[in-house]
């Protein structure tokens, strides 16, 4: 199933997106609304829904060469399509109960409802159980005050899975709740960003905004039960995020290959240049590197193998790769390497996004430190 679901990605990419759209995208900020619509076409909306539900039966890793593909040439839209598949496709058949599967799973195998998903807040980021929201049950429903922030596609989506207080226990007191996007009180404002222009990521207030007790993810029995739904997606949230990391390493080294290719190769004598040629073999060697750690970190997920401190090297060391990929191809250019005629600037914007995402480079190494044993007291 990858390599179909690669070539078919790749199909899409060379057809529909070409460079001249992919900067007209982030310089214009556009949220690629058509290219959602044609990404249907495909028929991989559905890659980890299960057959019942209209879907392909894949798993969440299986996404994975897709946020690659896409990534390599348009990074805003694998993580577009990602907040979809990862918050809409898994976290709802995942953690959904029987009737929100059968109402939300056939449309978003069809590519025609859009998920996000509200967890971070302007005290609460890396400590994400310091969420303030609260969801007040009054008059056989609950009401949700307060304001999130950075959420993908907050203003363009139907629903948003929205994380909020219930009760006072850190950990036990969070429910998440499948919030109707056009539920009076919800509103959201797109922010500007440095990178991942067209991402519509917002700032979200939401006034009173009332849900009812089904609403609650996983029904009503799933009250206060946020805490653990959401962990049971961090793996594959790293590994998404790994994914969107190796496209964007793969074409700042494709970009900076190109170049010395045009400006070096048939200018000077043999060997004037090693230099470049040895920055861009180790750029090869430490994105290939990546590359099979996070395929491996995936291949232990799909063995139900406990992985927390391979996802978590996968997350940070696909990251970091890729930025320092960015960096040194911006360096090789040169006096290029400060103009918006290359894309290397674009990846180098989309790429820091990565290293904070889905917990920072320093909340994994965290991670990594507690799983080798290290004292974290």
């Amino acid at each position: 199933m990858p390599d179909d679901i690669r070539q078919t990605t790749r199909a899409f990419v060379e057809k529909e997106i070409s460079f001249d759209l992919a900067r007209e995208i982030d310089q214009q900020d556009i949220y690629p609304d058509a290219l959602l619509r044609k990404f249907s076409q495909t028929g991989l909306w559905g890659i980890n829904i299960d057959e019942k539900y209209g879907g392909m039966g894949g798993h969440s890793v299986d996404a994975m060469p897709i946020y690659e593909e896409l990534s390599r040439r348009l990074p805003v839209l694998a993580w577009v399509i990602g907040n979809i598949m990862l918050y809409g496709n898994d976290i709802i058949g995942i953690n959904g109960s029987e009737s929100q599967k059968e109402k939300f799973l056939p449309a978003l195998a069809e590519g025609k409802l859009r998920f996000s998903f509200a967890l971070t807040e302007p005290e609460a980021g890396s400590d994400a159980a310091n969420i303030s929201i609260k969801a007040v049950f009054h008059d056989g429903a609950y009401w949700i005050t307060g304001n999130k922030m950075f959420i993908t596609g907050a203003g363009v989506s139907d629903y948003v899975v929205t994380m909020t207080r219930t009760a006072t226990h850190r950990y036990k007191g969070i429910t998440a709740f499948v919030v109707d996007t056009s539920t009076p009180g919800y509103s959201a404002n797109p922010l500007k960003k440095l990178g991942y222009h067209g991402s519509n990521t917002c700032s979200v207030h939401y006034e009173n905004v009332r849900v009812r007790p089904e609403d609650v993810l996983g029904g009503e029995s799933s009250l206060n039960q946020g805490w653990n739904q959401m962990v049971t997606l961090l793996n594959s949230e790293r590994l998404a995020l790994s994914a969107c990391a190796l496209g964007i390493g793969q074409a700042g080294l494709d970009e900076a290959i190109a170049f010395y290719k045009q400006h070096y190769r048939f200018s000077q004598p043999n060997g004037r240049f090693q230099a470049v040629q040895h920055a861009l073999a180790e750029m090869a060697t430490e994105l290939e590197a990546a590359r099979r750690l996070a395929y491996h970190a995936a291949w232990l997920v799909t063995q139900n193998v406990d992985c927390l401190k391979e996802t978590s090297m996968s997350k940070y060391f696909t990251t970091e790769t890729a930025k320092k990929i960015c960096l040194r191809g911006i360096d090789l250019l040169g006096s290029e390497g400060g103009t918006l005629a290359y894309n290397l600037q674009r990846y180098l914007r989309d790429v820091l996004v990565l290293t904070i995402g889905g917990g920072t480079s320093q909340i994994q190494k965290n991670i990594i430190a507690k799983q080798i044993g290290l004292d974290q007291g």
